[in-house]
């Protein structure tokens, strides 16, 4: 089965021939290709040749392009971005709210344009991986979450201190920032690309989810919103860590993907799944992932399979893959998710009757 056959068998709750695998990769990625990250993140056909090489070696179940996702965004409103002659990804060297005091009005230009900073480069990038093996996989740019996009330009203290000090200030610069973001997302779709949205700035415990529920759930919902009126069928919201405590304010965004990450209970966040309808990642420990050894990779692999049960809809991923990692431990994982083969599962809900009055549609639900 190709990528695409798989997951659309998933979605209808039809046999697979294997468990579908998602590792991040985007700074490995251009390791496969012989270049630095910071060569691919800056020219486009580097970018491209890098995920389609990756591709090509790992036949991973979806491609997301990208090197530094955090970064996109924040460096076309304004950020400083330095890049590296070595392995390590670039970063955010200047923000430019980060001074301001919270109750300071931040003069952002937030009108969108694919012109501005490497917006344009990452979607070129995307189309021309698109092009060359989008028939056989899902394609992905990465779009930032709203509130993460905020502590790019504001720092993290500096954008706490706002919805702390001044509510009324961050509700505002969420909400411009949240209008370029829908915008990017437009420009994404009408090129023929998924979105997959990162919101990691938003995790506990780095925000409390008081914090989550008031300055990051109603935005992240909107973008999602925004997503599916563009026509993507899958909407995913990728937040790494031990998501637990904000567990049901995920699922309120209507996200298609629950990720379960970073210490996090498979089985409760099964259930969770499986209740809502959504698609569930497993991640594999990024690190583990880079030391092995393969025996207790694999053996991390089978228990997560068996912590998680025989929900219907499941796809086996990681964090973000380390330049360094060897490819020959990702091989590993994906050869032997083949070599188990078919993964017994229980029937899929069924889907829930139109929503009365008074009764909202479910969320999560993918159609």
């Amino acid at each position: 089965m190709t990528p695409r056959e798989r997951l659309a068998a998933m979605a209808r709750g039809e046999a697979m021939d294997r468990v579908p695998f998602m590792p991040t990769l985007l700074e490995h990625a251009a390791l496969l290709t012989g270049q630095v990250p910071s060569r691919c993140a800056t020219d486009a056909g580097r970018l491209e040749e890098a995920h389609v090489a990756a591709y090509r070696t790992y036949r991973h179940d979806l491609v997301t392009v990208g090197i530094d996702i955090y970064d996109i965004e924040a460096e076309a409103l304004g950020c400083g971005v330095r890049f590296q002659d070595d392995g390590s990804v670039p970063g955010i060297v200047h923000r430019p709210f980060q001074a301001m005091v919270p109750d300071d009005d931040p003069p952002l230009d937030a009108d969108f344009s694919p012109d501005r900073g490497r917006i344009g480069l990452v979607l070129a990038a995307a189309s021309g991986v698109l092009a060359r093996i989008g028939r056989e996989v899902p394609v992905s740019v990465p779009v930032c979450g709203p509130f993460s996009l905020a502590v790019e330009l504001c720092g993290f203290d500096g954008m706490v201190d706002r919805c702390l000090e001044a509510p009324r200030r961050a509700l505002d610069l969420l909400e411009r920032l949240l209008s370029h973001q829908e915008a990017y997302v437009s420009a994404i779709r009408s090129r023929g690309l998924d979105v997959t949205v990162f919101e990691s700035w938003a995790a506990p415990p780095l925000l409390s989810p008081d914090l989550y529920e008031a300055f990051a759930v109603p935005f992240e919902t909107r973008l999602v919103r925004r997503i599916r009126s563009e026509g993507g069928t899958t909407a995913p919201l990728v937040i790494g860590g031990n998501t637990t405590a904000i567990l049901d304010g995920i699922l309120s965004t209507g996200t298609t993907l629950l990720v379960a990450d970073g210490g996090a209970d498979p089985g409760l966040f099964a259930r969770k799944a499986a209740a809502a309808g959504c698609t569930l990642r497993g991640n594999l420990d990024p690190r583990l992932m880079e030391t092995g050894p393969i025996p207790i990779l694999l053996d991390r692999v089978d228990a997560l399979l068996s912590q998680v049960g025989p929900i219907p809809r499941f796809v086996l991923g990681s964090g973000v893959v380390s330049f360094r990692t060897p490819g020959e431990h990702l091989l590993a994982v994906r050869q032997h998710l083949e070599i188990r083969g078919p993964r017994p599962v229980s029937p899929a809900r069924r889907p829930d009757p139109p929503p009365g009055p008074g009764k909202p549609e479910n969320p999560c639900r993918t159609p």
